[in-house]
């Protein structure tokens, strides 16, 4: 636990530092005043788009455990999610780390079998990924066709992809034909930890490949709702940029959502620093004020802040609700 806190405070000094540089290169002044120039209209709208960006990730996992045979309400599931997403956000690589917490959850509130938590999470986390890296291509594509360019730097977040991206299309490939992943591995694998852990490992990829088939009509829905969460959140940058008064079309952003993505994977609390420094960037190749970029990553951080914030509240309080019932 020592070393955690030592790693988190070596992360939130990092930040501090791509922060530092950055707001002195653009501009305190300007920064603050783009910023408190976002107006009510615009807050009431992205807080809307970030309230159904929240329920549609609660529907599709609540899709996933259907097809386990677990139907759990909407309601129950809302404190899971938030706490899983909160403890992903505030912590390194703010895209992964919350799906243990939801694991636990579902176990101790409502007695689900581990494996049935884990298969549940796996694949959720599958379907987001999916679309997250998805956003990232795309959007890259598109940034290199309007800015005609294809910066040095491009090779190295090139090489931070490709191997998320491999590891996807091998997933998707084996899980659809029914052939073990883990199969490839099984030898290094029974020698890292053992054959009893080997055999369960492949239990569980059972239960996963088993979601993905044709026929599945969950997965369909699944599949529907993680592109209706991404539009949603296309739609909630879109807005951030136009109360800001940039009047982009919609590739363009994408192509600023692909710069926030690709800052989610750079070991940094909430992308703490990493947002900051791609967007102004992406911004300034695309031709767009610096101090907008920084304006744009604190607004789109202030909702998910707020999100975040309120899925540490619940995490205590299912925390407290779970050491009441053992008392």
């Amino acid at each position: 636990m020592r070393k955690g806190v030592i790693y988190f405070l070596i992360t939130i000094f990092i930040s501090g530092i791509l922060i530092y540089f950055v707001f002195k290169k653009i501009g305190i002044r300007e920064i603050w005043e783009e910023f408190l120039s976002f107006p009510f209209l615009g807050i009431f709208l992205v807080s809307i788009l970030t309230l159904f960006f929240v329920l549609i990730g609660i529907w599709r996992w609540k899709v996933i455990l259907q097809y386990e045979k677990k139907n759990i309400s909407s309601k129950d599931l809302i404190p899971l999610w938030m706490a899983g997403f909160a403890i992903s956000y505030f912590t390194p690589f703010a895209i992964f780390g919350g799906e243990g917490a939801k694991i636990y959850y579902l176990k101790k509130n409502f007695f689900l079998p581990w494996k049935v938590g884990i298969i549940s999470v796996f694949i959720d986390k599958i379907f987001e990924v999916s679309i997250f890296f998805l956003i990232i291509i795309l959007g890259i594509i598109f940034f290199i066709l309007k800015t005609l360019t294809f910066p040095s730097r491009f090779w190295s977040l090139f090489l931070i992809i490709l191997f998320p991206v491999i590891a996807l299309l091998l997933f998707y490939v084996r899980a659809f034909k029914k052939q073990s992943i883990i199969r490839l591995f099984e030898k290094p694998l029974k020698s890292f930890i053992n054959e009893k852990a080997t055999n369960e490992i492949s239990c569980y990829e059972e239960g996963i490949f088993d979601f993905f088939k044709t026929s599945n009509k969950n997965m369909w829905k699944v599949l529907l709702l993680s592109f209706l969460k991404g539009i949603v959140n296309w739609l909630r940058s879109w807005a951030i940029l136009w109360f800001l008064g940039i009047r982009v079309n919609g590739m363009i952003t994408l192509s600023v959502m692909a710069f926030t993505n690709l800052s989610y994977l750079f070991p940094l609390p909430a992308a703490l620093g990493s947002h900051e420094a791609l967007q102004v960037f992406s911004f300034s190749l695309l031709g767009l004020p610096g101090e907008k970029a920084i304006a744009f990553t604190m607004i789109l951080r202030a909702f998910d802040v707020l999100v975040a914030t309120l899925g540490v509240l619940m995490a205590f309080r299912l925390g407290t609700k779970w050491a009441r019932g053992k008392i």
